[in-house]
């Protein structure tokens, strides 16, 4: 069975009767706070636009098109303003995200952790992830993304 929350499809990385119900990212929060997106996606791009390694970052992790849609459902792991009528993102909290990481809380494949891994630390200079470690195991597809990321997080142009 397919989950739409985690993508999971055969079992592998929550269990063999694992359905939406089950998916540690299934209402998560209980509905307190509603994320959406593709909204926090527009407005993590629109923050990101004065640091070249912040929008490599966030860029990433739009290219990659699963962690977004994840950390919508996961809203303590975001910066969020409660001021108004309604909570709104206006971005990740990459202490948070990298704390998550090295407890083992976010279930996802090795390559969805390891590319949240090096968004975190293209983000947040804190984040210190071994970049041999994060890159070992990437597919073609993904070690892409990273190393375009990198080269925009160091503000050079993208050769294509």
């Amino acid at each position: 069975m397919f989950c739409e929350y985690c993508g999971d499809v055969d079992g592998d990385e929550t269990g063999v009767d694992h359905d939406e119900r089950d998916c540690p990212w299934y209402d998560t929060d209980n509905g307190a706070v509603t994320i959406d997106a593709a909204e926090l996606a527009d407005t993590l791009q629109a923050t990101a636009d004065g640091s070249p390694a912040l929008r490599a970052a966030i860029g990433l992790l739009t290219d990659h098109g699963l962690w977004l849609r994840r950390l919508a459902e996961r809203p303590g792991l975001l910066l969020i303003d409660y001021s108004g009528p309604t909570p709104r993102a206006y971005g990740i909290d990459w202490l948070k995200v990298t704390e998550a990481l090295a407890a083992k809380e976010l279930p996802a494949s090795s390559g969805e952790l390891r590319i949240l891994a090096i968004a975190a630390s293209l983000a947040n200079t804190t984040a210190r992830i071994p970049l041999g470690d994060a890159v070992s195991g990437l597919d073609a597809a993904n070690l892409d993304r990273v190393l375009t990321a990198i080269t925009l997080a160091n503000g050079r142009p993208v050769a294509r």
